[in-house]
């Protein structure tokens, strides 16, 4: 399984700029600069920040626009030269933006290297969550931001019941119920959460995660939680959204994703 996730995220190219966060869908587009949001706000300029699993770069790109200095890694090689790509076409200040090929369960890079570490739905996709964060700890001096997909939001639900949230389908009126169900028995059943899939293929692990196990997770390598909130409170099929609430005490947990700030 772990050969099988290398060799497909080795070649996979995810196009997020042009599928979510310039998304045709408006509640999809939304939803994902809601999550880029929840990371950017704690970006200050002069950073030195790692983007660990940066995909096509639209993060780093939007933290180098803030004036962080970002190095993107990514496993894929499409994803990497796609990121060059575009951000030759913007305007960044030279020297603020780097990319690279690199495995986020083996960061090229020296302990103590960065200021922040941020890892953006990033880690689930890994054979090895635990590693990742071991990762992350090992190259970041003091800060890092962790953000990773959550089970207990509408929207998860529609995805873990097969469909999509952003637009209705002949699968919308059984999707959420069906995620549900799903969502029960892995608390039931004590399970970490409940796996998607990935591009179609359900032999992808990509575990929508319960929010304490994350936390669990987190701790155990030896950050400390200075705060969390929900990346985004969305709700599937129409566009609208209580992220005024997302880092109240109850709301927090309710996210698509739920992001984590973090002190070594």
């Amino acid at each position: 399984m772990k050969n099988d996730l290398k060799d497909f995220y080795a070649t996979y190219h995810d196009q997020i700029f042009d599928k979510r966060f310039n998304s045709p869908y408006p509640i999809r587009r939304k939803v994902h600069r809601d999550i880029y949001d929840s990371i950017l706000k704690h970006i200050k300029p002069g950073m030195k920040v790692l983007d660990a699993g940066c995909g096509e770069g639209v993060l780093s790109i939007l933290m180098a626009k803030k004036g962080a200095i970002v190095t993107g890694v990514d496993f894929s090689l499409p994803n990497i030269e796609s990121a060059i790509e575009k951000a030759k076409k913007l305007d960044i200040e030279k020297g603020l933006l780097t990319f690279q090929v690199g495995d986020a369960e083996n960061l090229p890079f020296d302990t103590n290297s960065f200021d922040c570490v941020v890892s953006n739905h990033v880690l689930e996709h890994l054979p090895d969550f635990d590693k990742g964060l071991q990762e992350i700890y090992r190259v970041t001096k003091k800060h890092a931001i962790i953000a990773v997909p959550t089970c207990l939001n509408p929207c998860s639900w529609a995805l873990l019941g097969g469909d999509t949230y952003w637009k209705v389908s002949k699968r919308t009126i059984y999707a959420v119920p069906f995620g549900i169900l799903r969502v029960l028995w892995a608390l039931i059943t004590r399970q970490i959460g409940v796996n998607e899939g990935y591009a179609g293929k359900k032999n992808l692990i990509h575990i929508f995660r319960f929010p304490w196990v994350s936390k669990q997770s987190i701790r155990k390598v030896g950050f400390n939680v200075v705060d969390y909130e929900a990346q985004s409170l969305a709700f599937p099929y129409i566009n609208a959204n209580l992220n005024n609430l997302r880092n109240s005490y109850f709301f927090r947990n309710l996210g698509i994703g739920t992001v984590y700030v973090l002190n070594k």
